[in-house]
Parts: structure tokens; C-alpha cells; sequence
């Protein structure tokens, strides 16, 4: 039986109603940069701005000796957090991707989105289906037919589910696709990669979505539950 946390059946973009055209008529998906989101002020915690966003690692400073040259620095509290230099000019693009399994854990009463997703504008884009099969497809060939784009990463992935680690217990490495749980509400799937030329937002163009997607009000969609129903019920 396959997996069914590996099953993704609704994948969403929320938004206000000024980019909803340019989104299904162009497939303009607009990547700010880490650094972008690390200094982004929320008037709420865990919303879209994260200073921790693009870490590196993370350790518990009771498990950690850190040196310089022949000194041990000693005194660290609380959680040691590191980072590359160049990470903050990472793009990134999010969107909410739910599987089957996050549904099904959500039991009988069916998976409410978070009220949250109503300070992110007031549309949702909405593609389900085997639509989400060809918008992954679409956004494949744009990115291999863009010679400005690349990845530093050795398995060359460049868009993933996000991972969602603890931040009081995590204790190692951590990468572009991992954020922690104070985030978790947002079922993230992100596109990821630099830029050869400059640094700052980038505007990556799919092409015409309008054929595999479907726009609702925020209020609306998250007003009732997901649920997996049998189709002889």
C-alpha cells in the first residue's frame, strides 16, 4: 500500500486578488530571498517573515564545544544556530501542498485549514488532482529551460515538501527545505534556487495556468473541512 503521506492531492497559493491574473495567465511565481523573509515583520509570530529562515544547522549548546583556533569559547545557553553567508540570496516560493495522510490524521471531523491563511490575502488558487502532476511539469521545464537559475545542492532538487523539525530538540544539520514547527500549519511544498547573475527577487514564469487551476475565497475554502471520502458513500 503506498504511502499515504506521499500522496498529494490539493496544492494552493494564497493571495490577494491583484496577482490572481498575472498567476493563472502567466504563471508568474514571484521568489523574494531568504534574506527577504528573515527580515520580513509580521504583526504575528510565524506568519510569513522567519529569522531563522535559511539555517544551516541548529544545536543544543549543552551538546556543542565550539573553538576558535586553540579556545574553547565556553558559556553557551540555549540553541546555537548557524548559517552560510550566501543563503540569504537563496529564492524561495511557497505553497501549501496537503497530503492524504495529513488529512486522514486529522480524523473523522476532516483537515481545517488555519485561520492564518486569511493575512496571506484574500484568494486561494487552487489545483487538485492530476493537475498538480502537470503543473509540476510545467514548472519543471521552465526551470530547465532557464539558464539564470541553479542549485548548490548535490541531489539537485529543486522543489520539495518542506520538513518540519523541533526547536527546542533538533540537534544537527538543516537546509532550505526544512523550517521548524511553529511553521508547520502552512503544510509547505517550496521551490528553491540561486541566481547566476544577481541577487534580489526573482519573477519565474511558467506559462498559462488557467487550465488546471480554480480560484476561491480564503473565507470560504477554509471554512469547511478536507476530508477523504469513498465515492460509494
Amino acid at each position: 500500500m503506498e504511502d499515504p503521506y506521499k500522496i498529494f492531492r490539493v496544492l494552493i497559493k494564497f493571495m490577494d486578488e491583484g496577482y490572481v491574473d498575472s498567476f493563472l495567465n502567466d504563471g508568474l511565481l514571484f521568489m523574494n530571498n531568504i534574506d527577504y523573509f528573515r527580515s520580513y515583520e509580521d504583526a504575528d509570530v510565524a506568519l510569513r517573515g522567519d529569522i531563522r529562515e535559511g539555517l544551516a544547522a541548529t544545536y543544543k549548546a549543552e551538546g556543542l564545544t565550539i573553538t576558535l583556533g586553540n579556545h574553547v569559547v565556553e558559556g553557551a545557553v540555549g540553541k546555537v544556530d548557524l548559517r552560510y553567508n550566501h543563503e540569504g540570496d537563496t529564492n524561495i516560493y511557497s505553497m501549501t501542498k496537503i497530503s492524504d495522510g495529513k488529512i486522514l490524521e486529522a480524523g473523522d471531523s476532516g483537515l481545517f485549514l488555519s485561520n492564518k491563511f486569511i493575512k496571506f490575502g484574500n484568494r486561494a488558487v487552487v489545483i487538485s488532482g492530476s493537475n498538480i502532476i502537470e503543473f509540476e511539469n510545467r514548472l519543471r521545464n521552465a526551470l530547465a529551460k532557464d539558464v539564470n537559475i541553479y542549485t548548490p545542492r548535490e541531489d539537485n532538487v529543486l522543489a520539495k515538501q518542506v520538513s518540519y523539525l523541533s526547536r527546542e530538540e533538533h540537534h544537527g544539520q538543516m537546509d532550505v527545505f526544512d523550517k521548524f514547527s511553529d511553521y508547520s500549519w502552512q503544510h509547505e511544498w517550496r521551490i528553491s534556487f540561486n541566481q547566476k547573475q544577481a541577487a534580489g527577487p526573482y519573477p519565474l514564469k511558467i506559462g498559462d495556468l488557467s487550465d488546471i487551476a480554480s480560484v476561491f475565497e480564503i473565507e470560504s475554502l477554509i471554512r469547511e473541512p478536507l476530508k477523504i471520502v469513498p465515492n460509494n458513500l
